[in-house]
């Protein structure tokens, strides 16, 4: 059997703490036989009652392995590992004829298995087995063993031990495809299952748990039936831990009805089972059906079941899908209550509940006084700071987690980053994340791959978007989509229409609403109304896909541009009322205005001011009209309008980032730039180049315009 560490190394002694004199448990005229103190520490340690069972231990004058072993058991089941392994050790010391015997290391190996920092422990236990002889041929050390180091993270160790381990019961069967489920190996625990049927083994009700949660996590939903049918078979199905793994199969799995049955079934339900029903409710989008569902559980007296902190991170995850602050702060308030704030599920429910609701402050203090932070608490704040559009404060506690070492970045957080650099346009900081989840080995993943396009189109590097989408490993709707909205945004129409062609005859690809906006944007820079009004028709009758706002208004305006104006007024009649807005009566305005067409033009604009009262596009659209058919009075009504009604217009800017010279912002109207004399002399030169044409005009205007911000700085 393989050595973790060398056997010379001596079992760490553990130090006892202080005790006050302790009061004796027996009258001296009536003290028990070894048999009786043991059974009555068993009758205490059952009760939960672990400080009286102490009393017993420390008053009884001879105690033999059964009362080493019971003490201790009672201190893990008691969640005190340190407590238990101070009591290893102290009976090697006060009684050195007593060999602990394999039922003893067992015991003491679950309390080094409670968590990572006492792994070092657990690796001097199985230093001392070796030397020993006891784990040659103990079951019940090998098995302890296995789920030790499984538990501390040590799976390559767990799995090499039961493949060196001589004899096999069930548990360590059933410790082995646990073992390989906590490693993520989701389908070798089946196929581990597998050949535990195989070899004729018995099952019982854990082994089912466990193989499910596999099939669970892998959405092995077949695998998943087959099994569900031997335990069926057994009976098995009226157990609560199967049940309730059951359920959650079907529940990732996408098939949350036969989950609600068993669930259903169940004579009594656990918090287990209650929470499995919440969060089945919450994975499905029935967020309201999830709250009622925790009513429920808290007014039924026959089933009053207390909530734990999975329970209230499933609620507080329902109240963000339900965009409920209110809902989350009160169930912020009962987890405080409770005392299991600090539980890192609820902690990140948190965090993500007030960042989603734009109070990042709130986030950002429930974040630093969370104990324990994993992957899931970094990404939950900085997606919320990337939402927010916090660009310093997002890369502050990216550079945060990086520093910490662990845990390291997933695909998650660098697709909330690569997301903000599209965003700002950010492209030599998108880079170097590419470089970054390169090193992660995260590039290939959809949502990073789809993220670097996004960046690289919006930066206006579609070679390097088309570099991202070609080496892509999988087949995704949502990569297709960001490369066909990059090359319409672009004005690269053929591009745009040829790929969505591609998408359609691609085995397994849908085009989604998204895809739909890209290449209805691409058909209206191109000009190409028909074929655009046949994408468009063609949504729902070919693709399931029902038009929403930015299709009928990206119709409007294709049918707009190109003069069609009866037939976009009919496109907008024909929109369902809850969709329309002021934006598509903004495209039929701008085109009733460019064809001449007064009347279109002043009904459409009445029709922008009432959907957007606060708006000014309607009221310069029509000054504009006015005063270019020479009709100052008008143009001056609309203006005054304007003002009386409290309407401005927003200025219009922009930004260029100039790497370490810093980012240039213009602003419409403004003449404060220090440089204003020179900016204005470069825009002259690039709009004189413009007009010469010429082969070079795309050229000599990307370099006088580079110039212009350079000079700006």
């Amino acid at each position: 059997m393989f050595s973790p560490i060398s056997p010379r190394l001596r079992l760490l002694r553990f130090a006892s703490p202080a005790r006050p004199p302790l009061a004796e448990p027996f009258p001296p005229r009536s003290r028990p036989t070894a048999y009786e103190a043991n059974a009555r520490l068993r009758h205490l340690i059952k009760a939960g009652r672990l400080r009286d069972a102490r009393l017993v231990f420390d008053g009884m004058l001879h105690r033999d392995e059964v009362s080493w072993t019971v003490i201790i058991s009672g201190y893990v089941r008691a969640s005190d590992p340190h407590e238990a392994l101070s009591l290893f050790s102290l009976m090697r010391s006060v009684d050195p004829s007593l060999d602990p015997d394999p039922f003893v290391l067992s015991v003491t190996l679950k309390a080094c298995a409670s968590g990572p920092a006492l792994g070092f422990h657990g690796r001097c236990l199985h230093a001392y087995t070796l030397r020993s002889g006891r784990a040659t041929g103990s079951v019940f050390v090998g098995t302890a063993l296995l789920d030790m180091y499984s538990k501390i993270g040590a799976h390559d160790s767990a799995l090499r031990l039961f493949d060196e381990m001589p004899s096999r019961n069930a548990v360590s069967w059933t410790s082995a495809v646990a073992a390989l489920v906590r490693a993520g190996r989701c389908r070798d625990a089946v196929r581990c299952f597998a050949e535990m049927w195989a070899s004729a083994m018995p099952c019982d009700g854990h082994t089912y748990a466990t193989v499910l949660k596999a099939c669970a996590d892998a959405h092995l939903l077949d695998r998943g039936r087959e099994i569900h049918a031997h335990v069926a078979k057994l009976g098995l199905e009226a157990s609560s831990f199967v049940a309730n793994t059951l359920a959650a199969l079907y529940t990732k799995c996408g098939v949350l009805q036969p989950g609600l049955v068993l669930l259903n079934r169940m004579r009594s339900r656990d918090v287990i089972a209650w929470t499995t029903i919440i969060v089945a409710y919450v994975q499905t989008g029935r967020e309201e059906e999830a709250i009622r569902a925790f009513v429920r559980m808290q007014a039924d007296p026959s089933d009053a079941v207390s909530p734990n902190d999975y329970t209230f991170a499933a609620l507080i995850s329902a109240s963000v899908g339900l965009a409920q602050l209110t809902l989350g702060e009160q169930l912020h308030a009962s987890v405080i209550r409770r005392g299991c704030v600090a539980a890192s599920s609820v902690s990140n429910a948190l965090v993500t509940l007030y960042a989603r609701a734009g109070h990042l402050a709130a986030a950002y203090t429930i974040f630093q006084h969370t104990m324990q932070k994993d992957i899931v608490s970094w990404t939950a704040i900085i997606s919320g700071c990337c939402r927010e559009r916090d660009v310093e404060q997002a890369f502050s506690l990216f550079g945060e987690m990086r520093r910490a070492a662990w845990p390291p970045p997933n695909e998650y957080t660098f697709s909330s980053l690569l997301g903000l650099c599209a965003w700002a346009a950010a492209l030599e900081v998108g880079r170097q994340l590419h470089a970054r989840a390169v090193v992660a080995g995260v590039d290939n993943d959809v949502m990073v791959t789809s993220g670097l396009i996004a960046l690289y189109s919006k930066s206006g590097s579609l070679e390097e978007a088309a570099r991202a989408f070609e080496g892509r490993n999988s087949e995704e709707v949502v990569s297709w989509t960001a490369m066909i909205k990059g090359y319409a945004e672009h004005g690269r129409s053929a591009e745009a229409i040829e790929l969505f062609d591609r998408m359609k005859s691609t085995a397994g690809m849908r085009p989604d609403g998204v895809a739909f906006i890209g290449v209805l944007t691409a058909c209206c820079h191109a000009g190409l109304v028909d074929r655009g009004v046949r994408y468009f028709l063609s949504m729902r009758t070919e693709h399931g896909v029902e038009p929403g706002r930015e299709h009928y208004g990206c119709v409007v305006d294709l049918l707009g541009r190109a003069g069609r104006v009866k037939e976009a007024e009919k496109v907008i009649e024909e929109m369902p009322r809850s969709e329309v807005d002021g934006v598509v009566w903004a495209s039929l305005m701008r085109a009733c205005v460019a064809k001449g067409d007064e009347e279109g033009g002043r009904r459409a604009a009445a029709m922008v001011k009432e959907l957007e009262p606060g708006g000014a596009g309607a009221y310069v659209v029509l000054a504009n009209v006015y005063a270019g058919q020479g009709r100052w009075q008008e143009a001056a009504a609309e203006r005054k309008k304007m003002r009386e009604e409290g309407v401005r217009k927003e200025a219009g800017w922009s930004s260029v980032d100039v790497g370490r010279e810093g980012t240039g912002v213009f602003v419409a109207g403004d003449r404060s730039h220090r440089r204003m004399e020179d900016v204005c002399e470069m825009l002259e030169l690039i709009d004189f180049a413009a007009r010469m044409g010429g082969d070079d005009t795309e050229t000599e205007c990307e370099a006088a315009a580079e110039a212009c911000v350079l000079w700006s700085m």
